[in-house]
């Protein structure tokens, strides 16, 4: 049989994304919430699930009660919100409404993946633009790569994502006063964070906040995100985004979350507090250097990252190893856990280093 080329020729090398599934008995990879959605809510929605339900309609196309729900919380219109399968989704349709074959989109480097992939699938051109030695934004080197780049989307994630830094709000407002581009500003953390870019959306025309459920609110599984921008660039981004796209079941339990909200930020103190607290005991650690993070996670450099990763994984414990970038290959990214978890780590971790040295 002859082998026919039928895909794209510029996507021919691209990597289809691999989500890691190894077997282990802690599971601090992902950056998920340790902690269930609370049992309250589980009640409810197992009630209305047997009691009565829709769900041989479609959904809601547009999440109208969530987005209600989500505007009365944020303080916005029901119009600046749109809602997405998890935030990934959205990163999609972005990229999907404003960006086209050969345009420039930028993205910060180390961080996350999938802005530079979406870019790809639609043609685009994702450059880097570097962080500092620190791994801390640098509104410089932001700016030389606008200059040198023209790009059509800058994405900043803020906190960053793998390393846990921040961009000042204020750095943010000016890029967006400057740039004739749409500004992308990933909040996927905000919550252990605390400063936004969403309170801003109509002073700066070009700005698209992203949000998620999947990671404070602990509903990874069930993909819910949404932007928060002005009017008239929702109504843009509406005209790529997919019917249908969230459902039902989804949109309800995202919206008894956020009836419930006070036990969920509990919880993301609780994070905070051991975030500090694991930040503190691996700066005392010898052969293991932790970036401050306001995140869910901390990134750690080690001798020997891949070492490392596999003594961990040996002792049941799976964080995210980066092979592929050579960046961070000495780097491991350690989920925050719950007091149980961060104790064990931080005990595996000393024992393997311990075990290297003695090699």
């Amino acid at each position: 049989m002859i082998k026919r080329e039928y895909l794209r020729e510029d996507l021919r090398n691209l990597k289809a994304y691999q989500a890691g599934q190894q077997s282990c008995t802690l599971k601090l990879d992902a950056n998920e919430n340790p902690y269930p959605i609370p049992l309250e809510i589980r009640a409810q929605l197992a009630s209305e699930l047997l009691n009565g339900n829709d769900y041989q309609l479609y959904p809601d196309s547009d999440a109208n009660s969530l987005r209600d729900a989500l505007a009365k919380q944020l303080k916005v219109s029901r119009d600046n919100i749109l809602v997405g399968n998890g935030s990934d989704e959205l990163l999609h349709i972005v990229t999907t409404a404003f960006a086209g074959p050969g345009d420039k989109v930028l993205c910060p480097s180390p961080g996350f993946g999938m802005p530079g992939y979406y870019a790809r699938l639609t043609g685009a051109i994702p450059v880097d633009y570097p962080l500092n030695k620190q791994f801390q934004y640098s509104l410089p080197k932001i700016e030389l790569a606008i200059m040198e780049h023209r790009p059509k989307i800058i994405h900043i994630c803020s906190p960053n994502n793998p390393v846990g830094s921040v961009m000042p709000v204020s750095d943010i407002a000016y890029l967006a006063r400057r740039f004739d581009g749409v500004v992308v500003v990933d909040e996927a953390y905000y919550e252990f964070y605390g400063e936004t870019m969403a309170d801003k959306i109509n002073q700066h025309p070009n700005v698209i906040v992203l949000r998620t459920f999947s990671k404070a609110m602990g509903m990874a599984g069930l993909r819910v995100g949404y932007l928060v921008s002005n009017k008239y660039l929702v109504d843009e981004i509406y005209k790529v985004k997919p019917p249908y796209n969230v459902n039902s079941f989804s949109q309800r339990a995202a919206e008894l979350l956020l009836e419930h909200r006070d036990i969920q930020m509990e919880r993301v103190q609780e994070i905070i507090e051991s975030r500090e607290w694991l930040y503190q005991a691996l700066d005392g650690l010898r052969g293991v250097e932790p970036y401050h993070s306001h995140a869910n996670f901390i990134l750690i450099k080690v001798k020997d990252g891949l070492a490392v990763y596999k003594g961990l994984l040996e002792k049941g414990i799976l964080v995210r190893h980066f092979a592929e970038n050579p960046m961070l290959k000495n780097h491991l990214r350690i989920t925050i856990g719950r007091s149980e978890d961060n104790k064990f780590i931080l005990h595996s971790l000393a024992e393997v280093l311990t075990n290297m040295e003695e090699w």
